[in-house]
């Protein structure tokens, strides 16, 4: 294993109150849209974390001054047009959203940059961004006709197009709203099932006129977002693992504070529902136009299901993995298909969760969209995070009731979205 592989023993309750990090979608668009905004923006409750940190540096090195203090940020935003080239590759690191909405970014750009990530990245097609960026006008050069990082931009003025995504992307979606921004005419953008809509709540908050439905959004070109005041809700997927190990844990009772439960992240709900868990949405309310509220779970039975749907594969798709290692701890099978997306993370999480759970003891086995997992609980073992930050915090849940320790290989990837999530982590646990 790793050197820095990290042992977990299993306990007998998980308890408490939590409060979780700033959510990481609206972490990268509240940064970028301060940034193209004429004035001064401030966000509070900003995840610090590893891919945030890599949208800071890109928008620092294109000119926009941002101050961290905390989890606080203050963003002087010049305007679309106030940016300036810079001196040297852009790194969008490990995050496939800076990436994508960066490209939508410099493609509207009077001048040449270069983006680029680390490995994993560059190993992440991007020609779902690239595409509809060509066909807007953009000029672009990579790998394989601009489909792998680095990408080299030369920037201009675009124009709107009525684009239909083959595959539903809330990244592609958001980066595909920032090129019109400096654009002609009119974007429309179509999706084959709607994703989270940050973006859209966001631009709507900051004056932009956007007309939505639950696929479709439309806007006309060159609008310009206000700056904003803004406190980032917690992010879900961040609750999700502290959700997940309650409900498989013996004696379990705990409530997650300040939760964002946007509709386009929250498929993790409507599965646990349908596995019986015992999970319960509390003070709903609603802040800077984000549904926010407090989430309450105990310790529950689950049972086996098929899910399918790929509404709800969508809106769950980060919760996939996490979602199979409870599934290990229903009664009967768990079949999850539609979800082939998880082919094309930061690893291939299909493949990644699957050795992980037969590392463990667990029946579980590949499927070309999916996987399926043998309930009967978690024996335990080692099993690699894949560089993966969600692999390795989903298979740390995994020991809170396991028979025996499991160690997890190279968990520091944590940091990437969680950095805080050890101390947390452990302190429910009672360790």
């Amino acid at each position: 294993m790793p050197s820095d592989t990290v042992t977990f023993v299993p306990v007998d309750k998980v308890e408490g109150q939590v409060a979780v990090p700033g959510d990481k979608s609206i972490s990268h668009r509240a940064l970028i849209f301060s940034a193209l905004a004429s004035g001064i923006s401030r966000i509070e409750h900003l995840l610090i974390a590893d891919d945030i940190m890599s949208t800071v540096r890109c928008l620092r090195m294109l000119g926009v001054d941002i101050g961290l203090e905390g989890f606080t940020a203050v963003i002087k935003g010049n305007g679309i047009g106030g940016l300036r080239e810079s001196d040297d590759i852009l790194n969008a690191g490990n995050s496939g959203t800076t990436a994508r909405i960066m490209l939508g970014l410099l493609s509207t750009q009077d001048f040449f940059s270069v983006i680029t990530g680390d490995g994993s990245l560059r190993a992440r097609p991007m020609k779902r961004m690239t595409i509809p960026l060509l066909a807007m006008g953009a000029t672009l050069d990579g790998k394989e006709h601009a489909n792998y990082l680095p990408i080299a931009v030369r920037g201009g003025r675009l124009k709107g197009i009525d684009y239909k995504m083959p595959v539903s992307s809330a990244q592609v979606k958001t980066g595909l709203i920032v090129a019109s921004m400096n654009a002609k005419g009119t974007m429309t953008i179509t999706e084959p099932v709607g994703t989270r809509d940050h973006t859209e709540r966001m631009l709507k908050a900051s004056g932009v006129d956007l007309k939505t439905s639950d696929k479709t959004v439309q806007l006309a070109c060159s609008q310009r977002p206000l700056p904003m005041t803004m406190t980032v809700p917690g992010d879900f997927s961040s609750a999700a693992f502290f959700i997940g190990a309650a409900v498989i844990a013996r004696r379990s009772d705990i409530l997650i504070t300040g939760v964002g439960i946007n509709p386009g992240r929250t498929g993790m709900l409507e599965v646990l529902k349908g596995m019986g868990a015992s999970v319960e949405i509390i003070n709903a309310r609603f802040e800077t136009g984000e549904p926010v509220a407090d989430i309450h779970v105990q310790a529950s039975q689950l049972h086996g299901i098929t899910v399918q749907d790929k509404r709800i594969i969508v809106s769950a798709i980060d919760e996939l993995p996490l979602i199979a290692v409870l599934a290990a701890y229903a009664q009967g099978r768990t079949v999850i298909r539609n979800a082939e997306e998880l082919r094309v993370k930061e690893s291939d999480r299909i493949k990644a969760v699957v050795e992980g759970l037969t590392a463990l003891g667990v029946k579980a086995k590949e499927l070309e969209d999916g996987f399926w997992v043998e309930g009967g609980g978690v024996r335990g073992g080692s099993v690699s995070s894949c560089g993966d930050h969600r692999i390795a915090m989903a298979f740390a849940v995994s020991s809170v009731a396991s028979e025996h320790e499991v160690r997890i290989g190279d968990f520091g990837v944590v940091s990437i979205s969680f950095p805080e999530f050890m101390g947390i982590f452990n302190r429910v646990r009672g360790v």
